[in-house]
């Protein structure tokens, strides 16, 4: 008679907090980082942190089991080779940006983090589309960009109010003076 080996309480733990993060993530990666020395991987792990990524390095398995229990299975055909999570629960391509920034401060003959899949605001997302990711700007870039549009005929539409109240001045006084020098003839 076989015994399968039991999960440890940590094991438990592990995919709880895992599946947690997932459920409450707005964009979910997994990254392949082998390649990458112990330097290079606490300097990644830095510029993830800056941007309030959750980065983290877990055994597939346990990544597989939250997945299933948080209803992201398109990502666990991804779950192979060394395997590394980064989510954001605020803005969903930060880690897609910071991971390609980041890959491309490596030297071109070293091997550079890559992004296997995701999920974008559950949505899946597989590597040929995450590149395209990258090139979205951040959220406050876009409010800024939006601000700006919405400014400039703001802008406009005061300027000609201004015009407006400027002739609508020049006239009146123009018949003021008039009145002043037809009074005074």
């Amino acid at each position: 008679m076989s015994h399968e080996p039991h999960p440890t309480q940590q094991k438990i733990d592990t995919v709880k907090d895992l599946t947690e993060l997932l459920q409450q993530a707005k964009g979910i990666y997994l990254a392949d980082f082998s390649g990458l020395n112990v330097e290079k991987t606490n300097e990644l792990r830095n510029d993830l942190r800056k941007e309030q990524i959750i980065y983290k390095v877990i055994k597939n398995t346990l990544i597989r089991h939250a997945c299933e229990e948080a209803g992201f299975k398109d990502l666990i055909q991804h779950l192979e080779g060394p395997t590394a999570v980064a989510l954001s629960l605020d803005d969903p391509v930060s880690p897609v940006r910071v991971i390609s920034e980041f890959g491309n401060k490596i030297e071109k003959d070293k091997k550079k983090p890559t992004i296997k899949a995701g999920i974008l605001e559950n949505s899946y997302v597989g590597a040929d589309q995450v590149d395209k990711l990258k090139d979205i700007p951040t959220r406050d870039v876009l409010l800024s960009q939006i601000l700006s549009c919405l400014q400039a005929p703001i802008a406009e539409f005061v300027g000609v109010l201004n015009e407006i109240v400027r002739s609508f001045v020049a006239v009146l006084q123009a018949i003021i003076d008039k009145k002043q020098a037809e009074g005074e003839a």
